[in-house]
């Protein structure tokens, strides 16, 4: 267990109230000055680990959700259409606490939590407002029973963290420590080239040459 989670009470532990005070009025005021000296602590450590580093940034800050039941799934277009029918309004209902219910177990953790459902792949992707919350999320909801059990369908859901996104800062510092491409210098070489240079137009060509001693000579081979 982290050793910091003790830290208030231990500040508790130092300080007191004089409980021989006969005012009430002065009692609270020692109790307010007291809680004011354990916040004054506390706070800079918590405000601390809530500022977002460069290596927050760099971490997962959301959970890929697999193995999901094939009834949270189902065409949105037909419930609407169908919810007036009792069976179908039946299965608008189930759908909607299913739905409801899952997006319920990760706001647990973080009320911004953003769902996006893919129904091919029976699994969803749940995007958090920060790394902590998507690790506490995965360490308690991961191979947790999912789904109606009255149908058979209550599986144990995976949750697998998802690719952070790439940061742009850290892809140009990346890619100057590798040796770079040259410039094209040498791209007019390029033969025939994509495209005519500007203002280019085709010039007047000049009459074909006869040689006629060339075909004298070729005339006089002949038997």
């Amino acid at each position: 267990m982290n050793p910091d989670d003790f830290e208030l009470e231990k500040r508790l532990r130092t300080l007191s109230v004089d409980r021989d005070a006969n005012n009430d009025e002065s009692l609270e005021n020692q109790l307010a000055e007291l809680i004011a000296h354990c916040v004054a602590d506390v706070e800079p450590m918590g405000s601390q680990a809530e500022e977002p580093s460069d290596c927050e940034e760099d971490k997962p800050m959301s959970l890929i959700v697999t193995n999901l039941p094939q009834a949270l799934f189902s065409d949105q277009q037909l419930k609407v259409l169908k919810s007036s029918d009792f069976q179908f309004g039946e299965q608008f209902l189930m759908i909607s606490s299913l739905q409801t219910e899952l997006e319920g177990l990760f706001r647990t953790f973080d009320p911004t939590a953003a769902f996006h459902y893919l129904r091919s792949f029976r699994r969803a992707r749940v995007d958090f407002a920060s790394h902590a919350a998507a690790s506490k999320a995965r360490a308690h909801l991961h191979h947790t029973p999912f789904g109606a059990a009255g149908d058979g369908q209550c599986l144990p859901m995976n949750c697998f963290y998802g690719q952070p996104p790439a940061r742009k800062d850290k892809d140009d510092k990346d890619r100057r420590r590798y040796l770079q491409i040259p410039p094209p210098v040498r791209q007019f070489l390029i033969s025939p080239p994509a495209s005519p240079p500007v203002d280019w137009a085709p010039g007047p060509e000049s009459q074909p040459v006869v040689n006629f001693d060339l075909l004298t000579a070729l005339a006089s081979l002949g038997p």
